[in-house]
């Protein structure tokens, strides 16, 4: 797991970046220690422990690496490519997600909480006991995955479709819903109320 060291800087709370010792936003040259973030993800194939929060990441080729207790919360990722990946217990909260490639992924026990994910595939994805709760879906697509046990609780969720997916044990109670295609899912093995919840 990644560290939780906080940053150095007196009365920041934050984590620190990289483990360099201070927050993206306290950190003397934070468009070197970008690079130098992005340069670590880029080059290995694994990539552990490591916390980039609040990294912006556009047009990065990511695909094909594994990340492991990774994390990448309050980021901001625009056309990058995570296909074919694997991410176990990784965290993207809070993160805006534009044009992004998540497709054949392996994602478990990974949290997207609060996220803004717009225009971004994750079809043929294995998703087990993820979390999107609260999180902002636009133009999506889920085609063909294993959502197994994830949870979409007080989510946005529009123009999306979740066509020939798993849905056994997913939580689907969002707070608002529109032009979502379920075709072809197992639907009835979603939980969609909250009188059917696994206690």
């Amino acid at each position: 797991m990644f560290p939780f060291d906080t940053c150095s800087e007196p009365g920041c709370g934050a984590i620190a970046f990289a483990g360099m010792g201070r927050c993206l936003r306290h950190l003397p040259d934070r468009q070197a220690a970008s690079e130098r973030a992005i340069a670590l993800l880029s080059s290995d194939q694994k990539v552990k422990d490591l916390s980039v929060v609040g990294l912006s990441l556009d047009g990065v080729d990511l695909s094909k690496r594994r990340f492991v207790g990774c994390s990448f919360m309050g980021a901001s990722m625009r056309s990058v490519l995570f296909t074919n990946s694997t991410f176990i217990l990784c965290f993207f909260d809070g993160s805006s997600i534009d044009s992004c490639d998540f497709s054949t992924a392996n994602a478990q026990f990974c949290s997207f909480g609060a996220c803004s994910i717009q225009n971004s595939s994750f079809e043929g994805s294995d998703l087990l006991h993820c979390n999107f709760d609260g999180t902002r879906i636009l133009d999506g697509t889920f085609n063909g995955s294993n959502l197994y046990d994830s949870r979409f609780i007080g989510s946005d969720i529009e123009n999306a479709d979740f066509v020939n997916c798993d849905l056994k044990r997913v939580y689907l109670l969002p707070s608002r819903q529109v032009n979502v295609s379920f075709k072809g899912s197992n639907t009835m093995e979603a939980i969609r109320d909250r009188e059917h919840l696994y206690i």
